[in-house]
């Protein structure tokens, strides 16, 4: 009986310490359209090479926090934001605050409590979204209104952007690509685009020739915090690794974040 005591003691301790090695594997999805410099390549791969500033700021997480693993997987946004709510992922970025995204995840907070202030402080990126036109249309912004928006504006489909315009009474068509709707807006299809700036000045530069008759309008439409969300089921189970997490990225970005983005300038 002792020794199978023991055997069975030693069997405890080796699986203990198994699990425990493995304890920390977590799953995270982004986006599988470029939106430089966060992430690169409009594919379903993880770049090897230049993978994209958030991307890197999340792959630090592995040296941040001990026994921590992360598998990176690339998806159509939508379907990002459905696997996080099903828990078939542990995170997803970069993704800025929506109150309805609180049915599927945890942004950092203020207060540790679900619906609680978010930490802006914990955010990994802040970005931009602007309004591109064909520099002849009368389609205008001015900070706080619309001028002469009569027609449809093209947005990424499942952004934020699309439910802060059709709060102003805009008229949206969704698109799963940056291209598609510039390509709309170059075939008169739509009357303007809104994108994130740093993906819109991206393809202007990549195309001058084909995008010459698109302008970005100034100023920002909105600019907004974006968060490494995590799941209800990692940050339920794991409160301290979520905010190891959460506290990690906050580090990772205020004293990285240059040296990192020196690699896309």
């Amino acid at each position: 009986m002792r020794i199978i005591s023991r055997l069975a003691f030693g069997i405890f301790v080796a699986l203990f310490f198994t699990f425990n090695a493995y304890a920390f594997k977590i799953k995270i999805c982004y986006e599988d359209k470029e939106q430089p410099p966060y992430y690169m390549g409009t594919t379903n791969q993880v770049l090897a090479d230049k993978p994209g500033v958030a991307v890197e700021i999340v792959q630090m997480l592995e040296g941040m926090i001990e026994g921590l693993k992360i598998e990176l997987i690339r998806a159509p946004w939508p379907r990002c934001t459905a696997y996080l709510g099903k828990n078939y992922v542990d995170g997803i970025f970069n993704a800025s605050y929506k109150k309805k995204r609180l049915k599927i995840g945890w942004y950092p907070t203020i207060d540790g409590n679900l619906s609680g202030p978010v930490d802006i402080s914990r955010r990994i990126a802040t970005i931009s979204y602007s309004l591109y036109k064909l520099k002849y249309n009368k389609i205008d912004w001015d900070g706080k209104k619309f001028i002469n928006a009569d027609g449809i504006v093209g947005a990424p489909r499942g952004y934020s952007i699309v439910d802060d315009l059709k709060s102003k009474g805009l008229i949206v068509q969704e698109a799963p690509s940056t291209k598609m709707n510039l390509d709309k807006l170059i075939f008169k299809r739509v009357v303007a685009v809104a994108l994130q700036d740093v993906t819109g000045e991206g393809f202007l530069k990549s195309a001058p020739t084909k995008y010459k008759d698109i302008v970005k309008v100034n100023p920002p439409l909105v600019t907004k915090p974006y968060y490494l969300m995590l799941s209800h089921k990692l940050a339920g189970q794991h409160p301290i690794l979520a905010n190891k997490i959460w506290d990690s990225i906050k580090i990772i970005r205020e004293t990285k974040l240059e040296e990192i983005v020196m690699k896309y300038n």
